[in-house]
């Protein structure tokens, strides 16, 4: 499993991150995500009924991923444990816990831990992430800031996250970014249509891609 969410986040590079507080709406987000194209479908802990929704989307795909489904907020042990009996196929953390870390190492899932300082990106390094989630990134600098960071440190996988848009990704990409964690305000439209648009637009910018 760790080795199938690695290659699609290779191929495919941008984790789609659900932060609602509408059951409903996030079920409609994942399934506007999953229709646009993404692979990786990040269902955070503020979702309510966060677990269910990851058991459904779970128990309507067909076979193994991708599409992959994991879990985001998980800032401490009991959650990652949750997240683990929900079957949440990767973890994200918006930090660098060593508890959250020990309980997904040793179910073999794919990790992303969260860090901001040179410092919190090697320990999350450090304390076996797949890939480190840089967040959040447009507050203190964006991709200049990501840039400076990755001088020292290019020897880390880095995932871009923080509230940017869709036309920033290039930026980020050139900064040093390999994946990209983007919600619902920016990869979803009005209309159905829209959001796939916008959907392939961001995975080709994440490819390296000219925009479709």
């Amino acid at each position: 499993m760790t080795t199938g969410v690695a290659e699609s986040l290779a191929g495919a590079p941008v984790i789609g991150v659900i932060r609602t507080h509408s059951y409903d709406e996030a079920r409609s987000q994942a399934e506007a995500y999953l229709d646009g194209g993404l692979q990786l479908v990040e269902i955070t802990f503020t979702v309510p009924r966060a677990t269910d929704l990851v058991r459904a989307l779970l128990s309507e795909r067909n076979g193994d991923g991708p599409p992959w489904i994991g879990m985001g907020t998980v800032t401490d042990a009991g959650r990652a444990e949750a997240a683990l009996e929900a079957g949440a196929e990767f973890i994200v953390s918006p930090n660098c816990g060593s508890g959250v870390a020990r309980v997904a190492r040793a179910a073999g899932r794919f990790l992303v831990l969260g860090a901001l300082t040179p410092t919190e990106v090697v320990e999350a390094r450090d304390l076996g992430a797949d890939i480190v989630k840089v967040y959040p990134l447009p507050t203190v600098g964006g991709p200049r800031y990501l840039a400076t960071i990755r001088g020292p440190l290019g020897d880390i996988s880095m995932l871009a996250a923080g509230g940017f848009g869709v036309d920033e990704i290039p930026a980020y990409r050139q900064a040093g970014a390999s994946a990209f964690g983007l919600g619902g305000a920016q990869l979803l439209g009005g209309t159905a249509e829209e959001s796939r648009r916008i959907l392939h637009r961001a995975l080709a910018f994440a490819r390296g891609e000219s925009a479709p």
